[in-house]
């Protein structure tokens, strides 16, 4: 049982995103002139037909249902291309696989394995959520009949909290098996992927912690360009959605290092 180095694994997660930037961009940067388009047109189309859900007055269904029918190829073409991402760069990281041409978009087999296996640990948790939380509804019930309110709430929120970390950490454990899939590999399941993080909840979620910070830090920076061109109309607009678009690339690139790392890390055996 390996005990994961948190410092190490996010300084070496951080340096390889780095390093590997204009690697990176090589390729990816085909779909981001696929996805920048039409994320700029989608939102536009969203802010001047005044779709967005977060508006205020009473909710308009017909609005609600227009916004997510525009919304929905984005968020399609989006997780696509994460996983065609992803794909690329494991490999480019795990077996020095240099994508080019077509390859770069690359929407085959792994990439399809590599949505489905996200989407079924995505399920799989949404599922044991759900049988996690009725329990504590049922047990909130039986505590404020017996304890009172109060009590209750001492109880029950700090067991509510613990649940949502670990389920978190749950997440990135079985998510070790997504460099796997890039990687063809068909012999390694999410068991597998849980049993080679055994014993590192609490290093995973100080990791985790740390990568939340990185991913608030890029995500200030989106902010302030947001701030900054929001208030130059249509055009300001348009660079402000191009600027979060490649903001969230970067964001994207260390996601995927970091969990191609801890692929490297527990199951190649290699150092950081």
């Amino acid at each position: 049982m390996r005990q994961l180095p948190v410092i190490k694994a996010i300084n070496h997660a951080i340096k390889s995103t780095t390093d590997n930037l204009a690697f990176a961009f090589h390729v990816s940067w085909p779909w981001i002139l696929v996805m920048l388009p039409l994320n700029v047109a989608t939102n536009l189309y969203i802010v001047l037909n005044n779709l967005q859900p977060e508006r205020g007055g009473e909710p308009d269904p017909a609005a609600i249902a227009k916004f997510f029918m525009v919304s929905a190829p984005l968020a399609i073409a989006s997780v696509i291309a994460y996983a065609s991402i992803a794909v690329n760069w494991h490999r480019y990281i795990l077996l020095d696989e240099i994508a080019n041409g077509w390859q770069r978009l690359r929407i085959d087999n792994l990439t399809w394995r590599y949505i489905g296996n996200f989407i079924l640990i995505f399920l799989l948790l949404m599922a044991c959520s759900f049988g996690v939380g009725l329990v504590v509804v049922l047990a909130g019930f039986f505590l404020r009949a017996i304890l009172g309110d109060t009590v209750m709430a001492v109880i029950l929120v700090p067991v509510i909290f613990a649940l949502y970390f670990y389920a978190i950490v749950a997440t990135y454990r079985l998510s070790v098996k997504l460099p796997a899939v890039a990687l063809g590999r068909t012999d390694f399941s999410m068991g597998d992927a849980w049993s080679a993080t055994t014993g590192n909840d609490w290093r995973m979620l100080g990791l985790l912690g740390l990568f939340v910070v990185c991913v608030l830090l890029v995500g200030l920076v989106t902010l302030m360009a947001t701030l900054i061109f929001n208030n130059l109309g249509t055009v300001g607009l348009s660079v402000s959605i191009a600027i979060q678009v490649l903001i969230n690339w970067v964001a994207t690139i260390l996601g995927v290092t970091l969990l191609t790392s801890l692929y490297g890390f527990f199951v190649e055996n290699r150092e950081f």
